[in-house]
């Protein structure tokens, strides 16, 4: 279904068409899943896992604000090729909202946790944020996502999905780090 959807999104595929890239009958597939919802749901699933396991990987404890910021923008491009595709986004804007609000509720969650955990209660990274109540900060974050990393924003302004998610990271880098920081001290 990953694969397929890229081309013709979710909406336009038919249970056929998955049957065949899955290499198995139409009857098969339906002894396994009740329609095309469930395998865009199981696809999305899997797709999200695999995103959540990259971050583990990708941002450690240990790194320093740039390189979490770095690691994020890896993360995004990673998701940006299948989820920030211009036919995916329209059919999840169009016919699939509430998978787009499954989507936005994790990536919001995901990056909440780095940003709180990994950036503002770390002690090593402490010093290179400025002195900003975690609370502003990370609803000013949470906004600006869902205000700018979504299906219309990035449609409507004819922006694609890596671009807008570089920019944003590059606004929040620049935002609340300290300046002239010197991270290798």
């Amino acid at each position: 279904m990953q694969e397929l959807s890229k081309v013709k999104g979710f909406y336009r595929v038919t249970m056929d068409e998955l049957a065949k890239e899955a290499g198995v009958s139409k009857r098969t597939l339906y002894r396994y899943f009740r329609g095309k919802d469930e395998i865009i749901e199981a696809t999305l699933e899997k797709f999200m896992t695999e995103v959540a396991k990259k971050m583990e990987e990708m941002i450690t404890p240990q790194d320093k604000p740039e390189k979490i910021f770095s690691s994020m923008l890896t993360i995004l491009h990673y998701v940006g090729g299948y989820v920030g595709n211009p036919v995916i986004l329209a059919d999840l804007r169009q016919h699939y909202p509430h998978y787009w609000k499954k989507i936005d509720d994790f990536r919001l969650r995901k990056g909440q946790e780095i940003i709180i955990s990994r950036l503002f209660l770390d002690e090593e990274n402490k010093k290179y944020i400025r002195d900003i109540d975690l609370r502003i900060v990370t609803t000013a974050i949470i906004a600006a996502i869902q205000a700018v990393a979504n299906p219309e924003f990035i449609i409507r302004n004819n922006l694609t999905f890596e671009e807008t998610i570089r920019q944003l990271l590059e606004f929040f880098q620049h935002g609340f780090l300290k300046e002239n920081l010197d991270i290798d001290k």
